[in-house]
């Protein structure tokens, strides 16, 4: 079975870390390496990071989670902009 790539954002709430928005990246693991790479952060993740994006490997229906940063709002804005823009670059080539 094929890798499904994805970008997962996160906030941190009272009751948890909360997922709230998901990026498929398709099974392309060089290209989803590479919309990843171009995002904005820091993989200094500690107890007071708020805002993460997470890159996962979905496998056999298992998620393998690969790295992830800690953005801050604006970054976020960005990271979106971005990810939008290379899945549209990639879905039209």
């Amino acid at each position: 079975m094929e890798s499904l790539y994805y970008i997962s954002v996160n906030i941190k709430a009272v009751s948890g870390i909360d997922s709230y928005a998901t990026y498929s990246l398709g099974e392309d693991k060089e290209k989803a390496i590479a919309i990843f790479n171009l995002l904005k952060g820091s993989s200094n993740i500690s107890e007071h990071s708020v805002l993460t994006m997470d890159f996962t490997e979905m496998r056999d229906g298992i998620p393998f989670p690969i790295t992830m940063l800690d953005c801050t709002f604006q970054e976020v804005v960005y990271n979106t902009k971005v990810i939008t823009r290379e899945i549209f670059k990639n879905l039209n080539l």
